[in-house]
């Protein structure tokens, strides 16, 4: 797998060179300008992914580093004439769609954007989440993953699995760091909540004493 060779047909760097044309003048109404620019990166999104469809996935689910290196490449120079955060976000969820979903060799742009219908995305951002690893978790799964660390994934199937490695996260000696400086938030946290309902308390008490004062003067 490592030594394919591979590289964007003309056609597709000539769809890319005009979809990017197309977004770097785009202006009016807002409302058309975010639809329009929605349609037409992910027609460029489809594009892509029938380009690579007959590309094998390594079993972490990425393109061998020879040719997503020649894709990126091939996004950022020439006519496509992308930036190179583009290029990279064009490639990143391109390939992750292509695990996500399944994608076969030789399908097409059309069918591409028919899963992206039928799946609910209608935009770059939306495609970046559902092909995101932290797609469905709770922001805090994914703060405990960044710190405890996770299972890798894998493909079986056609599915997406639990993989055989521990991935990501502190170093045990920086997890004892971690907890330490976590317990003295803690401790630190609940002394103001402390402190803030005495207070909220006291300034009751100051309500009731005035409303009692008030009621007597106005006996008078």
């Amino acid at each position: 797998m490592a030594n394919q060779v591979f590289s964007l047909s003309a056609n597709t760097v000539k769809i890319v060179s005009a979809n990017e044309t197309t977004l770097a003048g785009l202006k009016g109404d807002a409302k058309m300008v975010t639809e329009q620019t929605n349609a037409t990166k992910l027609a460029t999104y489809a594009e892509l992914i029938s380009a690579i469809s007959g590309i094998g996935l390594t079993e972490k689910g990425n393109l061998p580093p020879t040719i997503s290196k020649r894709i990126k490449q091939d996004l950022i120079s020439g006519d496509c004439g992308c930036k190179d955060a583009t290029a990279k976000k064009y490639l990143e969820n391109s390939v992750g769609a292509k695990f996500k979903f399944g994608f076969g060799a030789n399908i097409t742009p059309t069918a591409v954007l028919a899963v992206f219908s039928d799946q609910g995305i209608t935009s770059e951002a939306k495609l970046a989440k559902a092909v995101s690893p932290d797609d469905g978790k709770t922001a805090a799964e994914i703060l405990a993953e960044k710190v405890i660390g996770k299972w890798s994934t894998k493909k079986e199937n056609g599915k997406v699995v639990q993989g055989d490695k521990w991935k990501d996260g502190l170093t045990d000696a920086e997890l004892v760091d971690f907890f330490d400086a976590l317990r003295k938030l803690e401790a630190e946290r609940a002394t103001y909540h402390a402190n803030a309902d005495a207070a909220k308390e006291a300034g009751k008490a100051v309500e009731k004493d005035n409303d009692t004062v008030n009621d007597v003067v106005a006996n008078f």
